[in-house]
């Protein structure tokens, strides 16, 4: 039950608090006043939709704190569009704000008229009222299990086809690759080889050029360093320094003379051969071709030579894989057309109750002969796997039913789908008969009906709000009205004014007195009901 609301910065609303108590509590206001406002605030509260146009011009953000029983909420929403949401203090996501409030209000507004008239919503209404979710829930998860078993068949089914052509590429793919046999850091060697061999006659040019002047000319590096080495030799005697400069031209001689027998050996060992250069070139172009195709490298090559690998092993665990999928849906089959059935045959059960007991109380409604029919259809498929009665059914994800409400509410009319016969006023007693058989059914503790009198007066407004007052002995009810009828009956009177000051609008809530609310209800609803 809703034991306070406070209001800070939401549309036109600056700052309110309100206390709410149990029985049957009215809001009036004029028109525009601001009475629909406070009950989207309360939505937003619990988990609506949030806005930026949701908050008051000129301020930053929008402020609803909404107190249970057992529960304080407050949702803050931001002008630009973000909110955050706390539960006694502690933030809580949106979706869990959503899902712990679902059973402490309910509210029924256009959208819930709108749905009613939507024969796609019946069946959640009927299996609502059998009190199964539960096992259409379970029904469900089994449904979407074998929509993927199947999407997995038909892949085995699709590589299965294909086989031939995929096992006939993978063998190719594989001979070709252990064919050239590639191993890692091969390409970087043979290119390293091939600059060599193709460049041959440059390398011995360059070998005995050197050779030459290091050498054999007459003004030889080794021959200009002997004639240095000497004369440094010479004046050691006089400086003993000089013997460092020495002994590092001395060295630089052992090196040249190294340098030498290396260019000799090299030399000897060059030999030229056309052949070995084909060969590197082929190899080369062969590791190319290879790292085009699989990669890029040969690193990338081998590691796709391990996936063929993978890819044929798997082809042999294919037929086993489709048997296995195959055996578990006709598991799963089987286990869904049990359940479908069993759902089947509670929902025709319920449904003569739930229609007895809807007509029950819209003939209170001052809806006196009419009859409301549930009809469960189930269409039949000759590739079904649910047998119903010896024939084939159509499934879908709730089961195996179609159902739609159909209505007379004339004595003597046969009963027509309700989205075709139903008027604006009949719509709202549906609902609110609905309202009343679910209550019981319901852990909600408060319902919040916001235009519930739309399209009635007179005799139908009255037993209206009987029954308003009926179904707040049990539940704690807020409803915006437009009928004195109501508004008479009510425990706690709320009323809503809209005003300007200083060229900005305000709107003020207050509760009223037996005499204030006679007063009001007279001027509000004098000749409207």
């Amino acid at each position: 039950m809703i034991k306070r609301l406070y209001i800070k910065n939401f549309a036109i609303i600056k700052e309110i608090e309100i206390d709410f108590n149990p029985g049957l509590t009215v809001i009036t206001g004029e028109t525009g006043s601001g009475k629909s406002i406070l009950i989207e605030a309360l939505s937003v509260a619990v988990g609506a939709k949030a806005d930026k146009i949701m908050v008051r011009n000129g301020a930053q953000k929008a402020v609803i704190e909404v107190e249970f029983d057992d529960v304080e909420i407050r949702r803050l929403v931001s002008n630009n569009g973000k909110s955050k949401s706390f539960k006694d203090d502690e933030f809580t996501t949106l979706l869990n704000l959503r899902k712990e409030n679902i059973s402490r209000i309910d509210f029924h507004g256009q959208h819930n008229q709108q749905l009613i008239l939507n024969s796609l919503s019946h069946l959640d209404y009927l299996d609502r009222y059998c009190g199964h979710n539960a096992d259409v829930e379970y029904l469900e998860k089994i449904y979407s299990q074998l929509s993927e078993l199947r999407t997995e068949l038909n892949r085995l089914d699709e590589i299965e086809n294909d086989k031939m052509d995929r096992l006939k590429l993978l063998s190719f793919q594989a001979s070709e690759i252990d064919f050239i046999s590639p191993s890692i850091g091969e390409d970087e060697k043979l290119k390293e080889a091939y600059r060599r061999l193709s460049n041959i006659d440059k390398i011995m040019r360059s070998l005995k050029n050197v050779k030459s002047k290091i050498a054999d000319s007459d003004y030889s590096f080794s021959e200009q360093l002997g004639i240095v080495h000497a004369e440094l030799t010479s004046i050691e005697k006089f400086d003993s320094s000089i013997s460092q400069i020495s002994s590092l031209i001395k060295s630089s001689i052992v090196q040249l003379d190294e340098a030498i027998r290396e260019i000799d050996s090299q030399l000897v060992e060059i030999d030229f051969n056309q052949e070995e250069l084909n060969e590197v070139e082929d190899r080369v172009s062969s590791l190319e071709s290879l790292k085009r195709k699989y990669g890029g490298s040969i690193e990338l090559v081998l590691d796709e030579r391990k996936n063929i690998d993978a890819e044929l092993k798997s082809f042999n665990n294919l037929d086993t894989s489709r048997k296995e999928i195959i055996g578990l849906i006709k598991e799963k089959e089987a286990l869904f057309s049990k359940i479908a059935i069993s759902i089947h045959a509670k929902r025709e059960l319920k449904s003569k109750e739930l229609s007895k007991k809807l007509v029950d109380v819209m003939s209170e409604l001052n809806m006196d002969g009419s009859r409301f029919d549930i009809k469960i259809n189930c269409d039949e498929d000759e590739n079904g796997f649910v047998k119903l009665n010896g024939k084939p059914i159509m499934e879908n994800s709730k089961g195996i039913d179609k159902v739609e409400f159909y209505l007379s509410a004339n004595p003597g009319e046969p009963t027509k789908p309700l989205s075709s016969v139903a008027s604006g006023g009949e719509i709202s007693r549906i609902m609110l008969a609905i309202k009343s058989v679910f209550q019981n059914h319901d852990p909600v503790k408060t319902l919040i009906f916001d235009e519930i009198d739309s399209g009635i007066s007179g005799v139908a407004a009255e037993k209206v709000a009987e029954h308003l007052v009926h179904l707040s002995q049990k539940k704690q009810v807020i409803c915006v009205t437009h009928l004195s009828h109501i508004a008479n009956r009510a425990d706690n009177h709320l009323h809503v004014r809209k005003y300007v000051e200083g060229k900005k609008t305000y709107v003020n809530m207050d509760y009223l007195n037996k005499v204030e609310s006679l007063k009001t209800i007279q001027e509000l609803f004098i000749g409207s009901d």
